[in-house]
């Protein structure tokens, strides 16, 4: 049994190890892999786009475990649910209905709370062992529906341009925007674009690799997860072009614009 797990722990404190350690002596046998466990502390978009980008990736019946922001209500409560042959455990913080707002989404609860952090991971190892005892079937859960909706960050769309927000920069400060390749298509309508940067710099086509551009070059290119994303080859895009994280607590935006010409 695979199971993948996700966080904001970090590495500098010890919090992942306990979680493993908690979910070890319930289930001796479990094959655990690390998608991510340095998500931006409470930054629920980026959270969202690691599952979303990774979890297709994986076999059928792999259960993914969400241990981030365990204890946003407290006590905490547990969610399940079931997307396409894909399971996926996470409390009830918003996570699920961002992740999968578009896709038919059976979900439902452990019908208990948790106090601590320590004490969710517990029941999410208990929930995990009932599956597997159970080949995968969630009739013995309650049916539940998530509390806790957060704001949908959607691209600003216009007649002729629409502005994109920072979802995610990776270790090579490649730039992640919140527009997929069929919603860029959709709004293009075949046009040419134009995506500006700082110093009046630009980009007006899509690469497929960033060795399409000499090295020190920036380019566009929709990444195996299917959203768009601006980089250098070689380079650090974030860095030399001036982008941040979104960050919604902030007064002022910073938007990312594609025109349509």
């Amino acid at each position: 049994m695979i199971i993948t797990l996700l966080s904001d722990f970090g590495f500098k404190d010890n919090f992942l190890a306990v979680a493993k350690a908690i979910l070890l002596e319930q289930l001796p046998d479990a094959r655990m892999i690390d998608i991510n466990h340095e998500v931006e502390p409470f930054h629920l978009l980026q959270c969202s786009y690691q599952w979303v980008s990774a979890y297709g990736s994986f076999p059928p019946r792999t259960i993914h475990l969400s241990l981030f922001d365990i204890m946003q209500q407290r006590p905490a409560t547990l969610l399940v649910a079931a997307v396409g042959n894909q399971y996926f455990i996470s409390a009830d913080n918003g996570l699920l209905p961002l992740s999968f707002k578009d896709q038919e989404m059976q979900v439902k609860t452990m019908g208990h709370t948790a106090s601590s952090y320590g004490e969710w991971i517990a029941m999410a190892a208990g929930v995990i062992r009932q599956l597997q005892q159970s080949d995968f079937d969630l009739s013995g859960f309650p049916d539940a529906s998530p509390k806790v909706f957060p704001l949908q960050l959607q691209p600003v769309v216009k007649e002729h341009y629409v502005e994109c927000q920072v979802i995610h920069i990776d270790r090579y400060e490649n730039v992640v925007l919140n527009i997929t390749r069929s919603e860029f298509d959709l709004l293009r309508k075949g046009r040419k674009f134009r995506i500006s940067f700082m110093r009046n710099e630009s980009v007006t086509k899509i690469s497929h690799h960033y060795a399409d551009v000499a090295q020190g070059e920036k380019l566009c290119l929709f990444n195996s997860a299917g959203f768009l994303e601006i980089a250098i080859n070689r380079g650090n895009a974030a860095s030399l072009l001036g982008f941040r994280l979104h960050d919604d607590t902030q007064l002022i935006y910073q938007h990312i614009k594609i025109e349509f010409l």
